[in-house]
């Protein structure tokens, strides 16, 4: 028996066996992975038939694993497209995912070798050139040649019934930032017109002023509105604020967090306000930057943007109160109110790829002209679409998230000289640029809901983009460490808060104790 098998071994191993068998893997490879006539040549019809389902089961299985791959990169994806292939890599190729070609599985396999000896770090190349030609050498007229094109582009998509959207940009004291706002509010007289008002947000960029990096010059905050000049003038704006270090929201681990604006909307209805009465729900970002690492701002620089509270604004005489009222009543429940919809669009994906250095202004040409260029020009799109009107919005911003280090820390930091532009005060002023967020927030309506059919079109067939990917809207209140804050850690050195509630004190250390879930920490046992 052991002598039988023996001698079935020589005859496989025999160099005639071994070409056979490499000459009916090539047939194989040539019939699609199919095994071939040859091969099955004395099989009955039963072994044929069983040979067959079992193939289009296999085929099946591999149709389904492939539509879920796709589908999973998919969901992480914000951008589609060019810019998309640019920012994440080609998306799966179903036809290979789905292949049962030995051939054709090898032919990719190798590709993605000599990719990874070409490109043996991931380092992507540069962004390719416009798709036509540039019109002009100068930037400011090539990019309102770009703009006008994506403003045409955005025109079949546009409410029929809108507003004027007009964006007002102010400088303010760095110190004295929030009631310097209040103040120039009363000044234009928009203070006593919160309907014309559709919100307002403090720009989450950090200008420097003097040497080095450390201290804001100016803090701008840009009014978004629909009022023409000349209004007369009323009394400050008041303000209402909330700190994200304090536990405004009753949660338990497991429970949905909350969004910034929720909190805002709770103070609202508590005074009996409604949104033709709002100024702006805003967040509040601070910014702190320096050199971590070595004294004499001789070690890693950052600048480092996170959110550490919120502002509501309102006409003066109404709401008087109510924030004492609330501090004393907290924890709240804060529950999402049903007749508001909340839209948090994902622009730092976009500015990825037409403004990827903070310390510069976005490129111009544009590597891809189809995309905002800033995220006032998206929050504008968003607005002039849905069709929303200034009595109903509660809040509209360019903002952020969770707190970053918008120069990306390391030793891949080669300089933080920072590109000039005229800030709002007309001087010509360095500046860090951030931003990561797009929010609007307004009394919904049928009406609404149709326009934001109207913006999910204009997303899919001129942005190519799902802009609500990779928002964790009211993600669950977990455990949180250090590494939950990403890039802080001990990052975070000798600081400056740009911009304060009221007075404008200073907190020595802002992100120190700033918790991943805002105004929600610690959760209620």
């Amino acid at each position: 028996m052991v002598f039988e098998k023996f001698k079935q071994a020589a005859q496989a191993m025999s160099p005639a066996n071994i070409k056979r068998g490499i000459e009916l893997s090539k047939q194989s490879m040539a019939n699609g992975g199919r095994l071939t006539e040859e091969q099955m040549a004395g099989w009955t019809p039963e072994q044929r038939a069983q040979y067959e389902a079992s193939l289009a089961q296999a085929q099946q299985q591999m149709a389904d694993n492939a539509d879920q791959i796709i589908a999973e990169e998919r969901a992480r994806r914000v951008l589609w497209g060019p810019a998309g292939d640019y920012l994440y890599g080609p998306l799966p190729d179903r036809e290979r995912l789905t292949s049962i070609s030995a051939s054709s599985q090898w032919e990719a396999s190798k590709a993605e070798f000599m990719d990874t000896l070409r490109n043996p770090f991931g380092k992507k190349a540069p962004p390719p050139p416009p798709p036509t030609p540039a019109v002009s050498v100068d930037r400011e007229a090539q990019s309102a040649h770009e703009r006008a094109q994506r403003e045409e582009a955005r025109t079949p998509y546009l409410a029929p019934a809108r507003l004027p959207i007009t964006m007002t940009r102010i400088a303010v004291d760095p110190k004295n930032s929030v009631k310097d706002l209040a103040a120039w509010l009363g000044t234009a007289g928009l203070a006593a017109r919160p309907d014309l008002v559709y919100g307002l947000y403090r720009v989450p960029d950090h200008i420097v002023g003097g040497f080095g990096i450390n201290k804001a010059s100016v803090v701008e905050w840009e009014v978004v509105h629909a009022a023409t000049p000349g209004m007369p003038a009323a009394p400050p704006a008041t303000v209402a604020g909330f700190n994200a270090r304090e536990r405004w929201a009753a949660r338990r681990p497991g429970e949905p967090s909350i969004v910034d604006e929720d909190l805002g909307l709770e103070y609202l209805r508590a005074a009996d306000l409604g949104p033709e009465q709002c100024l702006g729900v805003a967040r509040l970002p601070e910014v702190d930057a320096g050199s971590s690492g070595s004294g004499d701002g001789g070690g890693t620089p950052y600048v480092v943007i996170g959110v550490g509270g919120l502002v509501v604004l309102h006409p003066s005489e109404v709401g008087v109160g109510v924030g004492a009222q609330l501090q004393a009543q907290r924890p709240l429940q804060v529950l999402p109110q049903p007749d508001v919809h909340v839209a948090v669009l994902n622009w730092g994906d976009i500015r990825r790829v037409v403004a990827p250095d903070h310390k510069q202004r976005f490129q111009v040409p544009s590597p891809f002209p189809y995309l905002p260029s800033t995220g006032a020009e998206l929050l504008e799109s968003y607005l002039a679409i849905v069709g929303v009107r200034p009595s109903d919005c509660y809040s509209a911003q360019v903002t952020l998230d969770q707190p970053s280090n918008i120069l990306g820390g390391g030793a891949h930091v080669i300089t933080t000289s920072a590109e000039s532009e005229i800030a709002a005060d007309g001087q010509s002023r360095k500046r860090f640029r951030g931003g990561s967020r797009v929010v609007v927030v307004y009394r919904d309506s049928p009406e609404y809901a149709a326009g934001r059919e109207r913006f999910a079109a204009y997303q899919r067939d001129v942005l190519q983009a799902s802009l609500e990917n990779r928002i964790e809207l009211r993600a669950p209140v977990d455990k949180q460490s250090v590494l939950d804050r990403g890039v802080l850690g001990k990052l975070v050195r000798t600081a400056e808060v740009v911009g304060s509630f009221t007075e404008g004190d200073n907190d020595p250390e802002p992100f120190r104790d700033l918790p991943f879930y805002r105004y929600c920490w610690p959760p209620i046992q």
